[in-house]
C-alpha cells in the first residue's frame, strides 16, 4: 500500500470518518454534511483527495466507495475500532488483566467500541451493579459469570431464578465455595427452578473475568486491575457487535466449566455435563 494511502486513511479525522460512513453504503452528500455534522467547505477537499486515489467514486450528489476503498475501509476498521475502543476508556483498558480475554476475541477488542464506563457513585458503592439491573431484571434470558463474591449474587439471581427468566450462571470455585457456604438454601432454591442453571469454573478466578452479565439487549463486563483486585468498574454496551462479543466470551467460560446439580458440588456434581442451549 502506497503510504500516501495509508495518510488519507489515518492521518484526518474528516476523511476517515467519511470512509467509514460510506462503508455502511452510499451517500448523497447532504446526508453526508448532516451524519457528520461539518460544514460542506471543510469536506469538500477531502473528498477532491478520496476521488483522485481512487478510494471513493461520485455519481451526481451520491458518494459510495471504490472497490479498493472498500478493500481498504475493510481492512483498516478493526484496527479503527480497536483504537478508538481503548481511547474512549483508555486508563480503565491499560489496568485491567485483559489475558483473561481469549485471543481470538481480544483481536476482535474493537467490537466493544463505544462501551460507556460505569462507575457506582459514594451512595451504590456496595450494590451489585447499580442503576443497570433494570436492564437484567427485566430481561427474559440472561447469562452471568461471577469470579468474585457479592453479598446480593444470591438474592439477584434467585430473583431472576422466580421470575422464570431463563439464567446461566457460572462461579469461580472460590466464589461458588463462598456461595455455597453462607446461602446454601437460596442455591438450592435456584437449583430447583428448571430455567435456571449454575456451573463452576474449575480455573484460577484471576484467570477469568471479574464480571460477564447479558442479557437481551445489555453486556456488562468487568475485569480485575493488574494487581488482581476488582474496583467496581464496568463496561457497558447496547450495541448488536458488543452484545455478540460478550456471548461468545460467555460460552467460552460456559464450555470449560462444570455443571452443578447440588450445592454440595463437586461431589455430588457429574463431570463434563453438557451446557444447555445457548441463549
Amino acid at each position: 500500500m502506497k503510504q500516501q494511502l495509508v495518510n488519507l486513511l489515518f492521518f484526518s479525522d474528516k476523511r476517515k470518518n467519511l470512509l467509514l460512513l460510506l462503508a455502511e453504503g452510499p451517500l448523497n452528500i447532504d446526508k453526508i454534511l448532516d451524519l457528520l455534522q461539518i460544514p460542506r467547505i471543510s469536506l469538500l477537499p477531502h473528498i477532491k483527495k478520496l476521488k483522485e486515489e481512487g478510494l471513493i467514486v461520485q455519481n451526481g450528489a451520491v458518494y459510495r466507495l471504490s472497490i479498493i476503498g472498500d478493500i481498504l475501509v475493510t481492512k483498516a476498521r478493526p484496527l479503527l475500532d480497536a483504537a478508538s475502543t481503548f481511547e474512549d476508556n483508555n486508563y480503565f483498558w491499560s489496568h485491567r488483566k485483559l489475558d483473561s480475554i481469549p485471543f481470538h476475541l481480544l483481536r476482535r477488542i474493537g467490537e466493544l467500541k463505544g462501551s460507556q464506563l460505569v462507575e457506582p457513585g459514594l451512595t451504590h458503592g456496595f450494590d451489585l451493579f447499580p442503576e443497570t439491573i433494570n436492564h437484567f431484571t427485566g430481561s427474559s434470558k440472561v447469562m452471568l459469570l461471577f469470579s468474585y463474591f457479592h453479598p446480593q449474587i444470591p438474592s439477584f439471581s434467585l430473583e431472576l431464578a422466580k421470575k422464570d427468566v431463563k439464567m446461566q450462571l457460572i462461579f469461580s470455585r472460590d466464589s461458588f465455595d463462598r456461595f455455597s457456604g453462607d446461602f446454601r438454601d437460596t442455591g438450592e432454591e435456584i437449583l430447583a427452578k428448571k430455567n435456571a442453571s449454575i456451573f463452576v469454573h474449575a480455573g484460577i478466578p484471576l484467570e477469568i473475568p471479574s464480571l460477564i452479565a447479558i442479557s437481551e439487549t445489555a453486556v456488562l463486563l468487568g475485569f480485575f486491575n493488574q494487581k488482581g483486585r476488582f474496583e467496581g468498574q464496568y463496561l457497558l454496551s447496547f450495541e448488536p457487535r458488543a452484545l455478540a462479543w460478550g456471548r461468545e466470551l460467555f460460552k467460552y467460560y460456559l464450555d470449560r466449566s462444570e455443571k452443578v446439580c447440588s450445592m454440595n458440588f463437586p461431589d455430588s456434581s457429574p463431570h463434563n455435563q453438557k451446557a444447555p442451549d445457548d441463549l
